[in-house]
C-alpha cells in the first residue's frame, strides 16, 4: 500500500503520462460573517476540502456524491469561476490556481463548461446565433467562412437545424437548449469541458441522446470531460474513472468497472446499494445499506473521518484520526480506516 505525500497538500493520484489536468489539495472555504458595520468572521463553510486528482486528454472523470458534497463547487474552481482558498490546479502544465482574469482569458478557449440548467444558462434576450457565436467574438477569433457559418455548422453538429440561427431560447425544448449549450462550449475546440450535471434537468428519454452526443464529440475531438452528476447509472455509462465525494472530500477514486464491482469505501457501498439491478435474482440477494441521520453541516464537519457519523463500520479511530486517501490497489484510492473486503453481487 502506497501513501500520498504527508504534507498539507496531498499529491494527486498518479497516472501514466503527463495529465492534462492535475489538482492538488484543492480547497474552497466560504467565510461566515456577522455584524452589520463591523463584519466579523465567525467560521467557514468548507465546501471543498483537500481534493486531489488528475485527468488525461480524452478521458472522462465522473464526480459523484450527495447534494451538497462539493461537486459543482469543484467544477467552478477548475474553471476559475471561483477563486480557490488553497491548493493547486495545473492545466496543460501551467499553474492556473491564482492567475488573474486577464491571464485566464486565453485559457478559457481550452476549458469550457456546460451548465446544469438549460433554461437559465441561455440569455433569453439573445438569439441562438448570438449565444453560440459569443466565444468567437469574446476571444476575437476570425473564421474562414465567417462566424455565422461556423455557428450553423456547430448547430448541425449537435443535432439542431442550422436554419434556427435567428430563433430565441424560448422557442426550444429543454433538450434542444442543452444542445445549444454544448454547441457554445464546443465552439473554440476546447481540450476539456466541465459538465455540471448536464442531463439532470432533462427527461429520461432525452438524457440518453445527450449522453451519446457527448461521447461522439469526445471521440471526434479527443475531449477530456469532468462529468458531475448524482445519477450513478449515467456516470457508469460515460465515465472512464469515478471519484466519489462526501462533504468536500474524495472518499474513493478508481476506474469505472472496479468502482461498481469492487468498491472498498463504506460510503461507496451505501450509494451503490441504492442503485436498482434489473436482474430480480441478484436484486433479492443484495444487501440494502440505509444511511441514518442527515448530511453533517460543512460549517462544522465531524472530527476524524467526515463520514463516521453515518457509517455502519465507524470505530473510535474514525473519530480521532482523519483517513488519508491511500492507494489500496494499483489505480484504486480510498480514504477509510476499515475498508470493505466483500464484493457487490
Amino acid at each position: 500500500m502506497t501513501t500520498p505525500s504527508s504534507t498539507a497538500t496531498p499529491e494527486a493520484p498518479k497516472q501514466t503520462g503527463d495529465p492534462l489536468l492535475r489538482v492538488e489539495g484543492l480547497r474552497k472555504y466560504f467565510p461566515i460573517k456577522r455584524g452589520i458595520i463591523f463584519q466579523k468572521k465567525v467560521g467557514d463553510v468548507k465546501a471543498v476540502d483537500g481534493v486531489s486528482f488528475t485527468v488525461s486528454s480524452g478521458e472522462t472523470l465522473g464526480l459523484v456524491g450527495e447534494s451538497g458534497c462539493g461537486k459543482s463547487t469543484t467544477g467552478r474552481l477548475l474553471n476559475r469561476l471561483l477563486e480557490p482558498t488553497d491548493g493547486k490546479v495545473f492545466f496543460d502544465g501551467k499553474d492556473v490556481s491564482h492567475i488573474s482574469a486577464s491571464d485566464m482569458r486565453p485559457l478559457r478557449r481550452d476549458i469550457q463548461m456546460i451548465f446544469q440548467d438549460p433554461y437559465s444558462s441561455l440569455n433569453p434576450r439573445h438569439n441562438i446565433g448570438t449565444i453560440v457565436g459569443a466565444p468567437f467574438r469574446i476571444q476575437n477569433i476570425k473564421t474562414e467562412q465567417g462566424v455565422k457559418r461556423s455557428v450553423q455548422e456547430l448547430l448541425e453538429r449537435v443535432g439542431l437545424n442550422p436554419e434556427h440561427y435567428n430563433r430565441y431560447p424560448h422557442e426550444f425544448s429543454g433538450g434542444q437548449r442543452q444542445r445549444i449549450g454544448i454547441a457554445r462550449a464546443l465552439a473554440l475546440r476546447p481540450k476539456m469541458i466541465i459538465c455540471d450535471e448536464p442531463v439532470s434537468a432533462l427527461d429520461v428519454s432525452i438524457q440518453a441522446q445527450v449522453i451519446n452526443l457527448l461521447e461522439d464529440l469526445q471521440n471526434e475531438f479527443n475531449l477530456a470531460y469532468i462529468f458531475i452528476a448524482h445519477d450513478l447509472s449515467v456516470v457508469r455509462h460515460i465515465s472512464d474513472r469515478v471519484a466519489v465525494m462526501y462533504l468536500g472530500k474524495i472518499m474513493e477514486l478508481t476506474d469505472r468497472d472496479r468502482l461498481y464491482q469492487e468498491p472498498v469505501n463504506p460510503y461507496t457501498h451505501s450509494l451503490l446499494s441504492a442503485v436498482p439491478v434489473p436482474d430480480p435474482h441478484k436484486e433479492g440477494r443484495r444487501e440494502r445499506i440505509i444511511l441514518t441521520g442527515d448530511l453533517p453541516s460543512p460549517v462544522n464537519p465531524p472530527s476524524g473521518c467526515v463520514f463516521r457519523t453515518r457509517c455502519y463500520k465507524a470505530q473510535q479511530k474514525c473519530k480521532e484520526e482523519m483517513p488519508q486517501l491511500l492507494e489500496v490497489a494499483p489505480g484504486h484510492w480510498s480514504a477509510c480506516h476499515f475498508p470493505e473486503e466483500k464484493q457487490l453481487i
